[in-house]
């Protein structure tokens, strides 16, 4: 384990101490939150993905085996427990404009204040990125957010997703080519067949 504290506390939290369970919690909650929101796009399903994620990280703890990070094992748990919503969610169209995802405007540095025509193109951009992130395919997506988003390693999320790095790879540079086509100036150029090496699968 990198991190001297962290191996500390998790060695306590194997052994039963909640507190010290509590702390390491606290020290990855954010970067949870941030994966649960941005694969399900809304604030309530990702606050309940990320207490069943600690649900299920707290009753699993005492057998995990410290053959990957921590925030490895916990981004596993949090990719399984937001794939499942997705799976019994029935999607309905793009998000409204109170998207989660979409962040406030801000004030314009060297004006002091807000540039409307400024905050409505970062708005659209980020409406735009969402709708594009909903439209990939569920292992795209968990792929893409964690990789493009949270700068997750491509050797950990192929640990994270329980699958060969070289599939990682793929995933990234498919998901890259859909986000591209979907948030360019010509939103009507065609799709390119999938030629992926899990297209067989429609794992994509």
């Amino acid at each position: 384990m990198a991190d001297p504290a962290e191996a500390e506390l998790l060695a306590k939290a194997r052994a039963g101490d909640a507190v010290a369970f509590g702390k390491l919690v606290r020290m990855h909650q954010r970067r949870v939150y941030a994966c649960c929101l941005h694969m399900l796009g809304d604030v309530g399903e990702a606050e309940d993905a990320v207490q069943e994620t600690f649900l299920r990280a707290h009753r699993a703890i005492a057998r995990f085996d410290g053959r990957s990070e921590l925030s490895t094992w916990l981004y596993r748990i949090a990719m399984n427990v937001s794939l499942n919503t997705l799976r019994r969610r029935r999607r309905t169209q793009a998000q409204d404009l109170a998207d989660p995802r979409v962040p406030e405007p801000v004030a314009e540095p060297t004006q002091g204040g807000v540039d409307p025509q400024i905050n409505a193109e970062a708005t659209q951009a980020y409406k735009r990125l969402a709708r594009a992130l909903d439209a990939l395919s569920p292992s795209l997506r968990a792929t893409g957010v964690m990789v493009l988003i949270e700068g997750v390693s491509q050797k950990d999320a192929a640990v994270a997703l329980g699958c060969p790095e070289g599939m990682i790879a793929w995933r990234i540079h498919e998901a890259r080519a859909r986000l591209r086509v979907a948030l360019s100036d010509e939103p009507d150029e065609p799709e390119q067949r999938d030629s992926s090496p899990d297209s067989a699968r429609r794992a994509s």
